[in-house]
């Protein structure tokens, strides 16, 4: 059975099934297409991710009519979504092969799949979960889809939002809002966009710390306009993954020509030496101080931030809105909770779905 290699902890068996058709696509297929207001979106009719399959917004909303079933909206990038970087890996060996890719969802429960089998029948619980968004794309999303619920005749009564790791990443100092269209007519649009200047001093994320809280206080404004409550998810990530891996190894080369890569070099070999000093001590303040700032360096991969945490328990209080704050054990390897750098798994599930079901119960 195929393993993860260079994994900083227990190596995790990759999925080892016979997938069905349904979870296959071609050597140059996506199961992406790309909205150039919302970003990137599902195909069409695949609106939701369920246990193993896609779920369209009719088929959906027939089943929340005929039910009568109330509703809880789970919005989210990956983390929510469930997106399984091992399957991703196995993948460029099938593609070598010939052999059609795996499809990197439902390969193991999302927090909206365990929530689904703790609220029962009470509930529809619909994953709406976009790997790669920020909390761009989450405004927009959260939008689009309590607009069509309310056409067809259904308000969720909580809406979740889970963002933060994508939003902290450094794309070759790309930031979102010079990619995605604006409300300006579209020539005017061109041009803000072309007269963008690139800047090699300084480390661009994609979403600014202010743009987060903007966005943020958007998303739960929307949500409370249309008649939904609003559940705020702090994202967490694992200590002990290995700075920069596995996208170090096969995207950041071909972006060392961008604005400000030799900056994020830098902070890079920085994480390193202390992720290497301190990865094998024993559990302390101090190995715990050098395993944050490692990944607090580290911004190549999607990780969610101090200042970016900060922010958003800010916009919490300023706007009165109920939060999930889960964590995870630190003393030992964190990495059992996760199954990469940022997306939770296992019992992390019910650490974010025990806080989240009190919330609903305390509204």
């Amino acid at each position: 059975m195929p393993v993860i290699s260079n994994h900083p902890g227990p190596e995790y068996p990759a999925p080892d099934f016979e997938p069905s058709d349904k979870h296959l696509i071609e050597l140059d297929g996506s199961p992406f297409t790309y909205d150039p207001w919302r970003g990137r979106q599902f195909k069409e009719g695949q609106d939701f991710i369920g246990a193993d399959d896609f779920i369209s917004l009719d088929d959906a909303a027939t089943e929340i009519k005929t039910t009568g079933k109330r509703v809880i909206l789970n919005i989210g990038e990956s983390c929510t979504a469930g997106w399984d970087t091992r399957v991703t890996l196995i993948n460029k060996d099938r593609v070598e092969r010939g052999e059609r890719k795996i499809l990197a969802f439902f390969q193991y429960a999302t927090y909206s799949d365990v929530l689904r089998e703790r609220v029962g029948d009470d509930y529809i619980v619909l994953n709406a979960g976009i790997p790669g968004h920020t909390t761009i794309h989450g405004v927009r999303r959260n939008q689009w889809l309590l607009q069509e619920l309310k056409e067809r005749g259904i308000t969720p009564e909580f809406v979740s939002f889970y963002f933060g790791n994508n939003d902290c990443q450094w794309e070759s100092n790309v930031q979102d809002r010079h990619t995605m269209r604006s409300r300006l007519p579209l020539f005017l649009d061109r041009w803000r966009i072309k007269r963008v200047k690139p800047d090699p001093t300084h480390i661009r994320t994609r979403i600014t710390q202010q743009e987060f809280g903007k966005h943020f206080s958007e998303m739960i404004a929307d949500a409370r306009r249309f008649g939904a409550k609003p559940i705020l998810i702090r994202p967490e990530i694992p200590l002990y993954w290995k700075p920069g891996f596995p996208l170090l190894d096969d995207r950041f080369q071909n972006m060392l020509d961008a604005p400000a890569a030799d900056l994020v070099q830098a902070d890079i070999d920085k994480a390193m030496a202390l992720w290497l000093e301190h990865l094998n001590k024993p559990w302390s303040s101090e190995k715990e101080r050098a395993l944050t700032e490692a990944s607090e360096l580290d911004v190549v991969v999607p990780r969610f931030k101090k200042a970016y945490r900060e922010v958003l328990e800010n916009v919490a209080e300023k706007t009165n809105t109920p939060m999930v704050r889960f964590s995870v054990p630190r003393e030992e390897n964190d990495i059992r909770y996760f199954v990469d750098y940022c997306h939770p798994f296992g019992e992390a599930n019910d650490f974010i779905v025990d806080p989240f079901i009190e919330i609903m119960n305390n509204y």
